[in-house]
């Protein structure tokens, strides 16, 4: 036991004053540069005393002033020259300044016994800088027994000046004093003992100022314990705060993997496109959406808000996420699964969790889509081009009331017809002013996004909350989820022309290509951005493909649409030219350091949005351009 403590107090002692304890590294040196500065000051003060000494401002004599601030000058500022030299890095610099200080200002104590009352206290001060009860204890205790023996000294020994009001004069005794150079001595013999000042002094002066100073070592013992205390617990809490950050960053992952998130989501699919974002109000939320297949030709949609937000919401989120798809994908009709699932999320909901949802299950070949709501938005549909909300009475939210039953409803989908998703996060977006994003602004929004595809369209419209919502914080979960029932083959038709390969035959290709893009609704713009791109690649095959035919070959351009894109390919049966090979230009050159040829395709690359070259097997250079028309 005694082994015990005796090594805790050493571990202590060794953590206090001779190693680095990386919690209060960086104040240590901090405190040492700054006690530094203060021993600094104090040199320079003892400076200004040795100088107001040549004009007899002191009572001291002059030597006895001139050893006492000549040697303190050097004590002080050698310790704070070691300190500047090491920046402060060493834990013994501490001990070596606070003690060099604490004696400096015993010496001058010793010579302005009754001036210079409780500056033996300014070492016990800059001693909590280091957040240490120990250390302001030790120099706390050092500069009292100094203070004492400056005090005995002063007097006894008869250093320095005697304050009269300590000193007995009876009736009929006498006191000679003489002046000498402004220098007070006490003369007179007659009856006074210097044993008699000491103990007046020492009862009147010296046990009053040691009691003080005792009440503010205490007060700065205390300070350090405490100082350190706050700092380790900062730590400990900055770690909690760290490993609680880490946490939530890990389940904000865990979360994000759980929703579907690889887009396109079905590239095997030529019938529909899907797509979907949700961005949580904190590292984790309550919001989820899913999109999943129950069998070869029925697609599940789904969208749901947890009430709450944080871990809670979250936890209850995955639980809910996974019972809706389990029982979707058992084949049960939506209207049984949200029955089903309900009466599960009530059992033990002892926090009072509810989930607000939507489901719809499309039959892809009927285009049918069956539909159950519990208290959620209600979706907005394109049909038919007319962009409406899909308004159908609501059944009671999830995890509110058992045995709860909720209503199937259908909806005639055709191709071309779109859906949109969401929660309350996107009509409950709030400004600076406290509006709401609300309906009417969402749905003006997606009548603007009809022509593009489900991607642009969602990243539009939380383009457009973003906007509104400008530099206020968001509060609450923010899911969108995008469908759009369409037959990508009818898409991507093909239009071609075939021509001779000669400059000729320009003015038809580019009209050619003008009439097919007005047909899909792009500006005259990009219509002459395209134009000017399609005639460098048709002049191109023109001059370079057929350098050995009398006869011109022929090109031909064909174009097609893949949702907002627009594609225009250039093939020849010439000789193998890829235009891409070529490395760019250095625009910023003279044309002579630059020399001939690049810019052209320099221009096509820089004004489409995507360029690519193939030779094929059969002997055909295919050149491809891409560029989005809306």
């Amino acid at each position: 036991m005694v082994q015990k403590a005796k090594d805790s107090i050493r571990k202590r002692l060794d953590e206090e004053f001779l190693h680095t304890t990386d919690t209060l590294w960086d104040n240590e040196i901090e405190a040492n540069l700054f006690v530094s500065k203060a021993l600094i000051f104090t040199a320079a003060l003892l400076i200004i005393s040795l100088f107001l000494d040549l004009f007899g401002v002191f009572t001291v004599e002059s030597n006895t002033m001139a050893a006492v601030c000549g040697f303190g000058v050097l004590e002080l500022l050698i310790p704070a020259a070691i300190c500047h030299k090491l920046r402060g890095r060493k834990k013994w610099l501490k001990i070596i300044m606070l003690v060099e200080y604490a004696i400096v200002i015993a010496r001058i104590q010793s010579v302005l016994t009754h001036n210079v009352t409780l500056a033996m206290v300014i070492p016990v001060v800059l001693s909590t800088r280091y957040y240490s009860k120990y250390v302001t204890i030790l120099i706390a205790m050092l500069s009292g027994f100094l203070s004492g023996l400056s005090a005995w000294a002063g007097v006894v020994l008869n250093m320095g000046i005697l304050d009269l009001n300590y000193i007995p004069v009876t009736t009929g005794q006498t006191i000679t004093i003489i002046n000498d150079s402004l220098r007070d001595s006490i003369l007179a013999v007659q009856t006074i003992d210097v044993n008699d000042v000491w103990n007046h002094v020492f009862i009147n002066s010296y046990i009053p100022k040691y009691l003080v100073f005792s009440l503010i070592a205490t007060i700065c013992v205390e300070i350090g314990g405490k100082g350190r205390k706050a700092i380790f617990d900062q730590e400990d809490e900055s770690k909690k705060t760290e490993r609680i950050s880490t946490e939530l960053n890990l389940a904000s992952d865990i979360q994000a993997n759980m929703l579907p998130n690889i887009f396109p989501a079905f590239p095997e699919r030529n019938d529909f496109d899907v797509y979907a974002t949700m961005d949580p109000a904190k590292e984790v939320g309550g919001d989820f959406y899913d999109f999943f297949f129950i069998d070869e030709k029925h697609l599940a949609l789904v969208i749901a808000d947890v009430s709450g937000k944080g871990i809670p919401a979250a936890m209850f989120m995955v639980i809910a996420k996974t019972l809706i798809k389990d029982h979707a994908q058992l084949g049960l009709n939506p209207g049984e699964v949200f029955t089903r699932v309900n009466n599960i999320l009530c059992e033990g909901n002892e926090a009072g969790l509810f989930v607000t949802g939507w489901m719809g299950v499309l039959d892809l070949d009927t285009g049918i889509m069956t539909y159950v709501n519990a208290g959620h938005n209600p979706p907005v549909t394109c049909i038919d081009g007319e962009v409406s909300y899909l308004r159908s009475r609501s059944g009671f939210v999830l995890a509110g009331m058992e045995n709860t039953k909720y209503k199937e409803n259908q909806l005639q989908l055709h191709r071309g017809d779109k859906i949109f998703l969401y929660t309350d996060g996107a009509t409950e977006a709030t400004n600076l002013d406290n509006e709401l994003y609300g309906e009417d602004r969402l749905i003006a929004c997606l009548k603007k996004q009809t022509g593009k595809n489900v991607e642009d369209a969602l990243h539009s419209v939380r383009a457009d909350i973003d906007k509104f919502v400008g530099e206020a914080e968001q509060f609450d979960d923010l899911t969108l989820l995008a469908f759009d029932f369409f037959d990508k083959d009818q898409e991507m038709d093909i239009v071609e022309l075939t021509v001779e390969a000669k400059v000729d035959n320009l003015h038809q290709v580019l009209g050619f290509l003008e009439t097919e893009l007005e047909k899909r609704g792009a500006s005259m713009k990009l219509i002459n951005v395209i134009s000017v791109a399609a005639e460098e690649m048709y002049a191109n095959v023109c001059m370079y493909a057929y350098p050995d035919r009398k006869v011109p070959g022929e090109c031909t351009i064909g174009i097609w649409f893949d949702g907002n894109d627009a594609n225009i390919m250039l093939i020849d049966n010439g000789i193998p030219f890829d235009p891409l090979a070529k490395a760019d230009p250095n625009i910023h050159a003279t044309a002579e350091e630059r020399g001939i040829g690049g810019l052209g395709i320099y221009m096509v690359k820089q004004s489409m949005d995507d360029c690519t070259y193939e030779r094929t097997d059969d002997g055909q250079n295919v050149f491809t351009m891409k560029k989005a028309i809306k």
